[in-house]
């Protein structure tokens, strides 16, 4: 049996290296591409990126700011993907005050000091997972590799992206994942979004924060795994 080819997003701070342990974890029925984004300061060009590189069909998602980014390639090519998962997601455009505050970031990470930032920061994080010295030491290398160019051109990326939510129509599978601690994109959000979006699936992670795929990565694996298998059943 082929497998299902499953193309996932990085978000904003992160490689492609976020999804090591999810990857690890698939079943053989999934073959997963990570690819990483490019310092390009729209979804749109990123979503020609990720479709430049994908398989001729696949199933999509995007964690975070990858869900914006899987968002445009599912508005470029809907006839391409076969589901889309927001993983700590959605598809609505920043707020007035998100932006403003994007702004802020931009302008601190043009002055310096963004790794140490952005390494800092406990927010994305369940509180048990400040306590595991090796998830610390691998975030803090993500965002080394990561680098303050591609945070400020993503930045502007979030900044100018429309609200996608028409798209949620029911034509495409789609899976909702949040967690029990996430900080960054509200649990309720996701909650709201899956009573409006016909048929989607919504799962909740546990003992996780923003940063699911970091933190949970086989939790998350199998939520994606049993999705795609029930989708791909005749």
């Amino acid at each position: 049996m082929t497998p299902a080819d499953l193309v996932l997003l990085p978000g904003l701070n992160n490689t492609a290296a976020v999804f090591d342990d999810v990857k690890a974890a698939l079943p053989d029925a999934v073959r997963a591409h990570c690819p990483d984004l490019p310092a390009l300061e729209t979804v749109e060009e990123l979503a020609g990126h990720v479709l430049r590189e994908a398989p001729p069909r696949f199933w999509l998602g995007g964690f975070s700011f990858g869900g914006y980014v899987a968002m445009a390639v599912l508005d470029r090519a809907p006839e391409r993907i076969q589901g889309i998962a927001l993983i700590c997601s959605g598809p609505a455009a920043d707020t007035p005050a998100q932006a403003a505050k994007r702004q802020e970031a931009i302008a601190g990470a043009r002055q310096g000091g963004y790794v140490e930032t952005a390494a800092a920061s406990t927010a994305p994080f369940h509180p048990d997972s400040l306590a595991r010295p090796e998830l610390m030491a691998r975030r803090r290398a993500i965002v080394q590799a990561y680098g303050a160019q591609r945070y400020i051109a993503h930045c502007l990326a979030c900044i100018a992206r429309p609200d996608r939510t028409g798209l949620l129509d029911g034509r495409h599978p789609t899976l909702l994942v949040t967690t029990t601690h996430d900080r960054v994109v509200a649990p309720e959000n996701l909650k709201r979004l899956a009573a409006d979006v016909p048929g989607s699936r919504l799962e909740t992670v546990a003992a996780a924060g923003h940063l699911l795929p970091l933190e949970q990565p086989a939790a998350l694996a199998a939520v994606l795994a049993a999705w795609i298998a029930d989708g791909a059943a005749p």
